[in-house]
């Protein structure tokens, strides 16, 4: 929340690890159980939530009053709604399905207000709820935004990854996510994001985005602790630091299925 630094931001400078979770419901509650459990950053969903921009407002709200980072991932690269939720107070952007490196510099430069030479195009308003009304800070407001705002770009298909040496090397990319099940679906494997194919695909993703020294997320499975346990170490010792822990959605189904014991 401005003026304060960005967490993650912090974070992934100094190398510490980071975990959130995606929020698909239309509930703060989500937000404010995240925060209580320990995570450090929520994804409000925009791309495949049940809910808009008014609900995504009292979501950043939850998550600000409870001391979790509030990104949002935005369901489309269309560059009004990255301002929208800019401007609503999320703290950084997921954009989906890059697919070129031209994609990535436009995308990027939404999330940027203009200053200098750093080709922002983000739309001006020194008056919106980021601001928190004081337009009389606003040079202090961009510098603030542009050096804060996290930005976090999908590669979900065949054409992303063929551009991915490309596409890392466009400035402003904070972090990078492999999103295996988009990928998986296009190469008709049903969804197997887990399986040998994907696997392969996520280590030279994995090993390309560490040589081009941009943070990679590594999505963990939710099986028992002890398997999570190996697979937090597996991506640990190829480099993660940000760690995806599902969605509030999976989280829940899998709770409502453990606790459903036989009435037999």
């Amino acid at each position: 929340m401005y003026p304060h630094p960005n967490p993650l931001k912090n974070k992934l400078a100094i190398e510490q690890f980071i975990t959130g979770i995606y929020v698909q419901m239309d509930s703060p509650d989500s937000v404010e159980i995240a925060a209580a459990s320990g995570y450090d950053y929520v994804i409000i969903d925009m791309e495949h939530g049940s809910f808009g921009l008014e609900s995504v407002i009292q979501m950043i709200r939850a998550a600000e009053a409870t001391a979790i980072c509030p990104l949002v991932r935005v369901p489309s690269h269309d560059e009004s709604m990255i301002r929208k939720v800019v401007e609503a107070g999320a703290m950084g952007v997921y954009i989906p399905d890059i697919r070129t490196a031209e994609e990535a510099s436009r995308v990027i430069a939404a999330t940027k207000y203009l200053q200098g030479d750093n080709q922002g195009t983000k739309g001006a308003c020194p008056t919106s709820r980021a601001t928190r009304g004081r337009g009389s800070e606003w040079k202090q407001f961009i510098e603030w935004s542009n050096q804060n705002v996290l930005v976090s770009i999908l590669i979900e298909s065949q054409e992303g990854l063929k551009n991915l040496d490309e596409i890392l090397q466009v400035p402003g990319i904070d972090t990078i996510i492999l999103g295996r099940f988009d990928i998986a679906h296009e190469m008709a494997l049903y969804g197997d994001r887990y399986g040998s194919v994907l696997s392969d695909i996520f280590e030279a993703f994995a090993t390309k985005a560490q040589e081009a020294g941009v943070s990679y997320v590594a999505r963990l499975k939710q099986a028992d602790p002890e398997t999570m346990r190996k697979e937090r170490d597996y991506f640990i010792a190829r480099g993660a630091r940000i760690f995806t822990m599902g969605s509030d959605r999976e989280l829940l189904a899998k709770a409502f299925n453990q606790s459903l014991i036989p009435m037999t």
